[in-house]
């Protein structure tokens, strides 16, 4: 791909002032977001079918991670097998909390019952919130200092090593989680390229302050900036990645209107076919934006972006979503399921939220029950496969990163990309050695 720049200096001779043209880096890309695309979307079914195939997924991971951990010391029971009280053995299930403090649609009714109705609220921790451990045919009450309630979210599978008491209640003496899963060894790369990761573009508000850092990153991105050395270090930007939030970001509490989208949407479309046009583009959806709310969230329609499907360099991907560039493995969302589990512990960090996530190798383990989601037969598509090199989270309030390490020496670039609406900032990482940095627009 080409894009044309200009070196502009008040020292420059004529043949300084002569376009240059330099030639777009470009890296070997490939779409893993099958699993995403595929979800069946019949609504006749039960959400059970959802918890059951993720809870058979996990017994297979979790059955050789157990080994190694504590060896053959330990049965691994299902909770029907427990007969002997105060033996020592494993239990693989899925975490339920229970919250004094989670909504409700019964406490919702409380108006029309003329009670006094449930406080607003942004977290639900309450210090009375218990742990129960479930399988496809019972639960049963977790006690112990070794697994912290606030720390874990409903839907997160896990193998509990403790025994069960003479009062029915399980005491925890160890857990293991899944693990991040294997990594394939990172590329080698001889020089610098890198991705570029945006968020909450809110393009469909009435504020029009953030418009003109939009235009100033739209030249960045073009070349249309800086001295011909800085320009040909932005030639090595491969690949732009838009984390959701498009239309409109999490900021705005209020629903997006129709009228807001369809006057927005034509500058959408010029804003994605100008980026298209110097460098691939992959848009992702967000839960604000005009699409199916439901995870996993399946592309844009097409039909609203007449410029930008011109060029292939286009791309309408899902949310989540996954790619492999230039042999680094990319994983991430818009946001939804870190601000999510945010809500429901006393995880305040999104990047502990993140190591949280790879530690459980799930994406959104509260999907669905208070995240929405499709409701899946099979298989559940939100489970880490493969132990991603990037793993980001769109519309957040700041921009942080850090580097995750496995304990099989997987390394994972975290990335926590800022809402631009608010923030005026990208985040770019460096697929040679995986360094992270910002870059704000003001």
């Amino acid at each position: 791909m080409l894009f044309k720049v200009e070196r502009n200096n008040s020292t420059a001779t004529e043949e300084d002032f002569r376009p240059n043209e330099l030639e777009r880096h470009i890296e070997v890309y490939t779409d893993y977001s099958q699993r995403f695309y595929r979800v069946s979307r019949d609504f006749s079914k039960q959400y059970a079918h959802i918890y059951s195939a993720r809870l058979n997924t996990f017994r297979t991971i979790l059955e050789p991670v157990i080994r190694e951990k504590w060896q053959q010391d330990y049965k691994i029971l299902k909770l029907c097998q427990l007969r002997d009280k105060n033996t020592p053995c494993v239990i693989i299930g899925t975490l339920f909390k229970f919250q004094q403090l989670k909504p409700s649609i019964l406490k919702e009714l409380s108006d029309e019952l003329e009670i006094i109705p449930q406080p607003t609220r942004t977290h639900f921790v309450h210090e009375s919130d218990s742990l129960v451990l479930e399988d496809e045919l019972q639960r049963i009450k977790l006690v112990g200092d070794s697994i912290d309630v606030h720390q874990v979210v409903t839907g997160v599978v896990c193998a509990v090593l403790g025994s069960e008491e003479e009062d029915g209640v399980f005491t925890v003496k160890d857990v293991c989680w899944a693990g991040c899963g294997m990594q394939k060894p990172l590329p080698v790369l001889p020089n610098d390229r890198y991705i570029v990761l945006v968020s909450g573009l809110n393009m469909a508000s009435k504020e029009a302050d953030h418009l003109f850092s939009l235009h100033l990153l739209l030249e960045w991105v073009s070349g249309m900036s800086g001295t011909l050395t800085y320009q040909e270090e932005l030639s090595k930007i491969v690949r732009v990645i838009v984390a959701g939030g498009v239309f409109a970001n999490y900021s705005n509490e209020s629903s997006l209107k129709e009228s807001d989208v369809i006057s927005s949407a034509c500058t959408v479309d010029t804003f994605c076919a100008a980026v298209s046009s110097v460098a691939p583009l992959d848009l992702m959806p967000g839960s604000k934006d005009p699409t199916g709310i439901m995870l996993p969230q399946k592309p844009f329609h097409y039909c609203l972006f007449p410029k930008a499907i011109e060029y292939k360099s286009f791309n309408r991907v899902s949310n989540p979503y996954e790619c492999d560039i230039g042999g680094l493995l990319c994983l991430g969302s818009s946001g939804e399921s870190v601000k999510d589990i945010r809500r429901y512990s006393k995880m305040d960090d999104n990047l502990e939220v993140m190591r949280k996530m790879l530690d459980w190798r799930h994406i959104a383990p509260t999907c669905p029950d208070t995240v929405p989601c499709t409701p899946c037969i099979d298989s559940d598509p939100f489970v880490i496969q493969n132990c991603p090199a990037i793993y980001f989270s769109g519309n957040s309030e700041v921009f942080a990163t850090d580097m995750y390490e496995g304990n099989i020496g997987q390394r994972v670039r975290l990335v926590c990309v800022p809402d631009f609406c608010t923030t005026k900032t990208i985040a770019l990482v460096n697929m040679a050695n995986l360094d992270c940095y910002s870059m704000k627009f003001g």
